[in-house]
């Protein structure tokens, strides 16, 4: 009896938790690091997209993407190099594991594994260092290689940007498993020497289980343009009616949404304002607060599956190209980016004649070291549906309203369901009489996070606050 109840309240403790309990049983070391590696999350999206054009755009970034690819140069940083990189990263305070192999299994278990939810992702992470520096040592090769599958390589930065593309589109082709077979399609990326670190990052979600028919396949998403007059404009959407979790808390205000649940290895969350107009203060309660309040934990906790509603998102796609060489700055990493005061001797086995003059990220993810730029692409539903309609963003340049290979949408209606759509339901003909059933509607902007759930890792994090053919 004592086992069936101790059995019981296990149960009952993992439900509780929502989806929370996928770390239930993680090793407590294991867990103080994913929250380390949280919180730098939060860190970077504040400092990355607080300021500027970026502050009110839809944008998209990869803190694993950042975190790892830091750590696959930390293998090589040295003296007060490695102390401001290891007060951020604090991978050498980790005794009783290695946190690069953590890293490494992360990047497996989404890449080569076949996830329920998710239809295509990437990781990937170069070095380039300028040839005329001398040749890079075979052993910090091979560990890059180990841990991070880090393509390093000498160059000639005279012609860099072509060598990037190349390299970046074969490495993401592979990763892929051809899905994706040119992803720097006309790039001109002007990386600068001694030292460039890149990165590419893809995450695509699987929509097959999901409904884009009739009127599932649109929504009125709601705008407040600077006149504060509110604006309805017709996206494309996509409907599920089962396959995904949602909780509202009160503290935040927010509402929450995951595809995934706690028994799947990536959940994508996303989370909603209570209010209209309210996604700044949203942001600055999550991510500005300090992360031991725990607001992202009680958000989380509030995920459970809830019977008969229905779940309709927008179909979008976010690529962001973004500079973070300015923001990890600012983070605490000032001798890594400059010249005469960064050690990374354990490269080269040189005196400092390395330092990182660009670090870009593409989610398509690029790291560079003096300016630091990230490419992010990510996508609420593959290019290989059957129906591929989307919002599109890049940032930062124009928007387009369009699909993969349907340029002349125009979020309309058709004309027998829009006149139905705007009868009362007691005067429409009986066989249009069926209410819908009750829907939670992501109509306005929102936060978005790609989660670990096994380690509890923020992958990508993202906001869609879109510029709808203003």
């Amino acid at each position: 009896m004592k086992t069936t109840n101790k059995s019981m309240k296990k149960w009952l403790t993992k439900q509780n938790m929502g989806l929370e309990a996928s770390t239930l049983h993680l090793d407590k070391d294991v867990r103080s690091f994913s929250d380390l590696c949280n919180e730098l999350a939060f860190r970077l999206w504040s400092a990355v997209a607080s300021k500027g054009p970026a502050s009110a755009r839809s944008l998209v970034v990869s803190p694993f993407a950042v975190t790892s690819l830091l750590a696959m140069v930390f293998l090589g940083a040295r003296g007060p190099t490695s102390g401001q990189m290891n007060d951020i990263l604090r991978l050498d305070d980790m005794v009783t594991f290695n946190p690069h192999q953590v890293f490494r299994n992360v990047t497996e278990s989404i890449v080569l594994a076949n996830n329920p939810g998710v239809v295509t992702a990437a990781f990937v992470r170069e070095l380039y260092s300028d040839k005329a520096k001398g040749k890079l040592l075979d052993f910090y090769k091979e560990r890059a290689q180990q841990f991070y599958d880090g393509h390093v390589e000498e160059v000639d930065f005279s012609d860099i940007g072509d060598v990037v593309r190349r390299r970046t589109n074969l490495l993401v082709k592979r990763q892929t498993f051809g899905k994706v077979p040119e992803y720097l399609r006309g790039s001109n990326l002007m990386l600068r020497p001694p030292l460039a670190v890149f990165s590419a990052n893809i995450f695509q979600t699987d929509c097959s289980q999901a409904s884009t028919e009739g009127r599932d396949g649109e929504m009125y998403f709601t705008l407040l343009p600077a006149t504060r007059q509110r604006r309805l404009v017709p996206i494309p959407a996509v409907v599920w009616r089962d396959g995904f979790l949602a909780g509202y808390d009160p503290v935040l205000d927010a509402t929450t949404i995951s595809l995934g649940g706690a028994d799947t290895t990536v959940s994508t969350v996303m989370v909603l304002p209570g209010q209209q107009g309210q996604l700044a203060s949203l942001e600055e309660r999550l991510v500005d607060s300090p992360y031991a309040e725990g607001a992202w934990s009680r958000l989380l906790r509030t995920l459970h599956p809830r019977s008969g509603l229905e779940l309709q998102l927008p179909r979008f796609s976010h690529r962001s190209q973004v500079n973070v060489t300015s923001a990890l700055r600012r983070m605490g990493l000032r001798d890594l980016f400059a010249q005469g005061r960064a050690d990374l001797k354990g490269l080269n086995g040189l005196s400092n004649d390395l330092y990182l003059a660009d670090m870009v990220s593409v989610v398509l993810q690029a790291l560079l070291v003096r300016r630091a730029v990230q490419v992010n692409t990510f996508s609420t539903c593959s290019e290989e549906s059957r129906d591929s309609r989307r919002h599109v963003e890049v940032f930062p340049a124009a928007t387009q309203r369009v699909g993969r290979e349907e340029d002349d949408y125009d979020g309309e209606l058709e004309g027998d369901e829009q006149d139905v759509a705007s009868i009362p339901l007691a005067l429409r003909p009986r066989q249009a009489r069926v209410p819908e059933g009750p829907r939670l509607r992501f109509d306005r902007p929102f936060l978005y996070l790609v989660r670990h759930n096994p380690t509890g890792l923020i992958l990508h994090m993202g906001r869609f606050n879109p510029r709808l053919l203003r």
